[in-house]
């Protein structure tokens, strides 16, 4: 138990560094294992750095914007539900917990493994991901008593994970035109999702009538004029927002503007992001043919790198108020979506993906895959109150949840599997 010990204090160390932090000596490190420059080296791993931290100040004016007016639409319009959305909270709970770093370290030798004897394509640099995996161990761990449970778990969840990003990948590279050699499990949350649309599109493409429209990005600038436009469809977006959550004239305006400049800003971010990791991933690619004689061998990246197509922005307005309102109405859910509403970004560049940028499509494919993150959030709010409990938080203050990562499908999926199985 030592050598666990030892493992466990390592990547708790490592981990706690910030994710902006630790992604440049991640870059660094691979970028001189695949004989990268020195110059392209640090240039590339400041401008991950930078594009990532972009993307985070930009997600949290988004949050703490929609705060206030989601607490007014449920007080206004008498809406109540029982569980508490913690949005990304559930990181601290992921990292804090000390049952997922084991299997971390357990997965990341056999996915080597995996990889050499062509199980997976997907090498799973992108390590700081793997804490929804540690949110699903301390789950397990805390429920079930049992380290070694967690351990598996997290290992099976992670394989999924790869099995998952290999599927998704050739549609991810072909309507983003990233260069061959990516891969984006990202923790389920992202080609687990585009797994979903798969078959879900696959019926859309037959069905009478929806199969004929073809409404992208290109149309809606087309049909709607200036209101068409990313920027002006945030305002008008977050306008009608506020007013409807009753917070005033001149503070739904406000929000109007934040939310402007919020899907402004994504994309942009999203290129810096990009254009960081291009020498890297040309370079890895290349070594790893030459060494490993194939050529399918992926580099897995943060899904942040393709949210940058222009259907995925009018996707997110569109599919904002209609989140809220599933999570608001949706039998069996008891969640309110407010600080978990922003992963709509990640899974509508997952699922467009998929719909070639059809946003008809993404919409109805996105209504499907939200309610099953609402029951999913619903479902985990006891061992996601029981794993926070076990940590210091106050269970009388109500049970928590959120979708990133406790309603995300394929946790619960596992989850509920290794219950059944095991009986806990």
């Amino acid at each position: 138990m030592d050598f666990i010990t030892s493992i466990t204090e390592v990547l708790s160390a490592f981990f706690k560094f910030d994710s902006t932090v630790t992604i440049i000596g991640i870059i660094l490190i691979v970028s001189l294992l695949v004989q990268v420059t020195v110059k392209k080296a640090i240039l590339g791993a400041l401008k991950v750095s930078i594009g990532l931290t972009g993307l985070f100040m930009v997600v949290n004016l988004i949050q703490e914007a929609m705060v206030k007016p989601i607490t007014n639409i449920v007080l206004v319009y008498g809406l109540d539900k029982n569980i508490i959305d913690i949005g990304w909270g559930s990181v601290g709970y992921a990292f804090g917990n000390t049952y997922g770093y084991f299997g971390v370290f357990v997965f990341l030798i056999v996915n080597v493994l995996l990889v050499s004897i062509r199980f997976t394509q997907t090498i799973y640099v992108d390590v700081f991901n793997t804490w929804r995996a540690m949110l699903l161990a301390g789950f397990v761990g805390v429920v079930s008593g049992s380290f070694w449970l967690a351990t598996l778990a997290v290992v099976v969840f992670l394989i999924i994970d790869v099995k998952a990003a290999d599927i998704a990948a050739p549609y991810i590279e072909k309507i983003n035109n990233f260069p061959p050699g990516g891969s984006w499990p990202h923790g389920t949350h992202f080609s687990f999702q585009a797994c979903i649309a798969i078959p879900l599109e696959w019926v859309l493409r037959r069905t009478p009538i929806i199969k004929d429209i073809h409404f992208d990005a290109e149309t809606i600038q087309e049909k709607f004029g200036v209101f068409g436009e990313s920027t002006v469809m945030g305002a008008t977006l977050g306008t009608l927002v506020g007013l409807f959550s009753q917070i005033g004239l001149m503070p739904s305006l406000l929000l109007g503007v934040k939310m402007a400049a919020a899907f402004l800003l994504l994309p942009r971010m999203a290129a810096i992001l990009v254009e960081g990791w291009f020498p890297i991933i040309k370079a890895s690619r290349s070594i790893l043919v030459s060494k490993l004689k194939r050529d399918d061998v992926r580099i897995a990246l943060d899904c942040s790198t393709v949210i940058g197509h222009a259907a995925v922005i009018p996707t997110t307005l569109i599919m904002y108020p209609i989140a809220l309102l599933i999570s608001l109405l949706l039998p069996g859910n008891q969640m309110i979506a407010s600080v978990s509403l922003i992963i709509v970004l990640w899974e509508s560049a997952a699922v467009n993906a998929i719909t070639g940028g059809n946003i008809l499509h993404n919409i109805i494919i996105l209504c499907f895959i939200v309610c099953l993150f609402c029951w999913g959030a619903t479902l985990m709010a006891s061992p996601m109150t029981a794993l926070a409990g076990s940590m210091g938080y106050e269970a009388s203050k109500g049970m928590i949840s959120n979708w990133d990562a406790a309603g995300t499908p394929a946790l619960v999926l596992v989850y509920k599997l290794f219950s059944v199985v095991f009986g806990f």
